[in-house]
């Protein structure tokens, strides 16, 4: 096989990962549900080389993630030449919109293809999670869930929901720039938090409800329960040893507003990862409507509209 091409979507979890029970394996304190979305995505080609090299966005970029995820492959499967990774993010880069988590999964499916392994997405899901936590969700379409688990066997994300219910999520794009804060950071900051257990046991009950919820295809409380595990899990870091914030003043505008348009009888609800980009959860039949609001009202500020999205895919 000379070269092999790979597309992953983005994710975007409802019910949040923050927090490692292991940082070496990414093995996190809760599970989490996300939605794969079909707007934003990266795109992976590999072959083998004389050595590990990454070529990002078309432009050399530094390998050494790319480089130890591969080193922890030769050592699970064997060893293998080096690898020649080049791949483009149709997404900012690490802006809180989920870039390492297709980048890592689209990795993941195409050396599993280039070694010949078994194509299991257990598996695959379990690798990808090494790179980026996130990632091991992004295998799937729609929705997955990714368990927690107690070590590396049992900590794999899995395909919860693979029907369109019609939920949309606008994407408020507030910066593409790199995030001052790197989750893995902010992640173990977080934990330092006096109520950082019990939003851990507040997250495994609002999974629970989250699951129902996607089954009954209830929006409202889709976006409720999303909202609110999001933003208790950003006054974690704000509470924690070494307080910090992802949010701008942007952020909060957009906030503010989705929480009036909610309150003048539009379902709208946000949700935000480790950046200061807001998603804005709705359904189709209101999508329209809420995008001609957020753009008359933030004209600095772009808007894109995103829906579940498909798993891997081989190009």
């Amino acid at each position: 096989m000379n070269e092999i091409t790979v597309r992953a979507h983005t994710n975007i979890a409802l019910i949040k990962y923050w927090g490692k029970a292991n940082v070496a394996l990414n093995i996190p304190t809760t599970s989490s549900l996300s939605m794969t979305l079909d707007r934003f995505y990266t795109t992976t080609s590999v072959a083998f080389a004389a050595q590990d090299q990454l070529v990002l966005n078309g432009q050399t970029a530094d390998a050494t993630r790319v480089h130890n995820f591969l080193d922890m492959l030769r050592a699970k499967y064997d060893d293998f030449p080096g690898v020649l990774v080049t791949s483009k993010n149709h997404v900012p880069t690490a802006a809180g919109l989920a870039s390492s988590a297709s980048s890592f999964a689209a990795l993941t499916g195409a050396m599993f293809r280039l070694l010949e392994l078994p194509e299991d997405l257990t598996e695959m899901s379990r690798i990808a999670r090494r790179g980026s936590g996130s990632a091991s969700r992004s295998l799937f379409g729609n929705f997955a869930v990714w368990n927690k688990g107690e070590d590396d066997a049992s900590s794999y994300a899995e395909s919860f929901y693979d029907e369109d219910i019609h939920l949309s999520m606008l994407v408020a794009e507030i910066s593409s720039a790199q995030k001052k804060m790197p989750s893995t950071r902010g992640m173990q900051l977080a934990q330092t938090a006096p109520t950082y257990r019990s939003w851990v046991e507040k997250s495994a009950g609002q999974l629970e409800e989250m699951k129902a919820a996607i089954r009954q295809a209830d929006i409202e409380k889709i976006g409720r329960l999303a909202e609110d595990n999001a933003l208790g899990m950003h006054e974690q870091n704000r509470l924690c040893a070494e307080p910090f914030d992802y949010f701008t003043e942007d952020t909060r505008r957009i906030i503010a507003f989705t929480q009036e348009c909610y309150k003048s009888g539009l379902l709208a609800f946000v949700t935000i990862d480790a950046g200061p980009n807001v998603k804005i959860i709705t359904d189709k039949a209101t999508e329209k409507i809420l995008l001609e609001k957020f753009r008359a009202n933030f004209p600095e500020i772009t808007f894109d509209v995103a829906h579940a999205g498909g798993g891997l895919e081989y190009l």
